[in-house]
C-alpha cells in the first residue's frame, strides 16, 4: 500500500485567502510552507494497473493532483484517462466534498460515504443531483464496522466517531428524522504489508478512536487546533474547538496526551488550522508536539510500508 498526503490544512488552508495572521503571512512569503486542504490519495492494485482512491477531495484537489505524476493520465495518448477510480469521504464538510466538482468531467467513479453523508449530498448540499449530469458516479454506502475492499489487497474499515453535522445542515428540515450515526468517520486501511489509520476530525477521544488506531503502524490524526479557545483568543467570532468538532491538541485530555500513549511507530498530525501555533518551527507548541513523539504531516508526504524512516526525513 502507498498513501500520498495531498494536503494537510484545515478548510481555509494556509495561507487562508482572507487571513493576515503570522502563520498565513509566513506562508505567503515562504510558499514551500503553504498547506492545501486535508486530503489523501491511496493506491490499490487491479489487474494490469495501479488505481487510486482520493480521500476527502477538497477545493484544492485539481492543484494537488497536478503535483503527482502517479495521479495523472498515463502517457498513452488517450484524450480521457485516469488512474483515479474511487473517492471516499469521512464527513460531509465542505472542505472534504467540494473537490467532487473537480472530478465532474465524465469520469466513472465510485464514491464511498456513510448513509447520512450520502443524504446530505442529496439534500442540504445537493452535489449528487448536480453531478449526475456530468459524471458517471456510483454512490456506495459505507456501514461503519463493516469492511469494504477497494481491491483484493486493500481492506478499508470505517469507524463512526461522531454525529456532528456540517454547519450548512444544522437547520435542514429534510434531516430531522435522519440517522446521524456515521456523520463523521475515521478510516483504517489494511493491506498485507501495512496498516494506516486516518481521523481528521476527532471531537471526543473514546473507545472508538482507540479501536480505530489499534494495530496501526501509521496514524494520521486531527491536528486542527492547539487550544480550545484558539480562534476566540485571536479576536475572531468563533466557538470552542470542541463546538466545531475538534478536540484540541493541548491539555490533560487533549489529542497529544492520547497520541503519546498510542503504540503506532509513526504518529502524524493533519487538518491543521492556519491559526495553530504548531505551524511555527520555533514555537513552544511545536516543541510540545515533538516531545509527545508526534510529527506534523506535510503536503506531498508519501507513506508506505518499509519506508517510515525515509518518509519522516523527506
Amino acid at each position: 500500500m502507498q498513501l500520498i498526503v495531498l494536503g494537510t490544512g484545515a478548510g481555509g488552508g494556509c495561507p487562508q485567502w482572507n487571513c493576515g495572521c503570522a502563520n498565513c503571512n509566513f506562508a505567503r512569503e515562504n510558499p514551500l510552507s503553504a498547506r492545501t486542504t486535508d486530503s489523501l490519495a491511496v493506491r490499490y492494485k487491479n489487474p494490469g494497473r495501479d488505481n487510486w482512491a482520493i480521500v476527502n477531495p477538497g477545493v484544492d484537489l485539481r492543484h494537488q493532483l497536478a503535483k503527482h505524476a502517479q495521479l495523472q493520465p498515463p502517457a498513452d495518448g488517450a484524450v480521457r484517462n485516469t488512474p483515479i477510480q474511487s473517492v471516499i469521504v469521512t464527513d460531509g464538510e465542505l472542505d472534504h466534498t467540494m473537490g467532487l466538482i473537480n472530478l465532474r468531467e465524465g469520469a466513472a467513479l465510485k464514491v464511498f460515504a456513510t448513509g447520512i453523508v450520502l443524504e446530505l449530498m442529496e439534500t442540504a448540499f445537493p452535489v449528487r443531483s448536480v453531478l449526475k449530469n456530468y459524471a458517471r458516479l456510483e454512490f456506495v454506502k459505507i456501514i461503519p464496522g463493516q469492511p469494504f475492499f477497494l481491491a483484493d489487497d486493500l481492506k478499508v474499515t470505517a469507524f463512526a466517531l461522531s454525529d456532528k453535522l456540517p454547519r450548512y445542515a444544522k437547520d435542514s428540515e429534510s434531516l430531522l428524522t435522519a440517522e446521524f450515526s456515521g456523520a463523521v468517520i475515521g478510516l483504517k486501511f489494511e493491506s498485507a504489508d501495512s496498516v494506516i489509520a486516518y481521523a481528521p476530525q476527532i471531537g471526543v477521544w473514546d473507545s472508538r478512536v482507540d479501536s480505530l488506531f489499534s494495530g496501526a503502524e501509521i496514524i494520521l490524526a486531527d491536528g486542527t487546533f492547539y487550544t480550545t479557545d484558539e480562534m476566540s483568543s485571536l479576536g475572531l467570532e468563533a466557538g470552542s474547538a470542541e463546538s466545531m468538532g475538534h478536540l484540541p491538541l493541548s491539555g490533560e485530555g487533549g489529542i497529544l496526551a492520547h497520541l503519546h500513549e498510542a503504540k503506532a511507530p509513526v504518529k502524524l498530525l493533519t487538518h491543521i488550522n492556519n491559526t495553530n501555533p504548531i505551524l511555527r518551527d520555533n514555537s513552544p507548541e511545536r516543541q510540545a508536539v515533538e516531545n509527545a513523539g508526534v510529527k506534523i504531516a506535510v503536503d506531498g508526504m508519501c507513506l508506505s510500508a518499509g519506508k517510515v524512516g525515509e518518509m519522516l526525513r523527506d
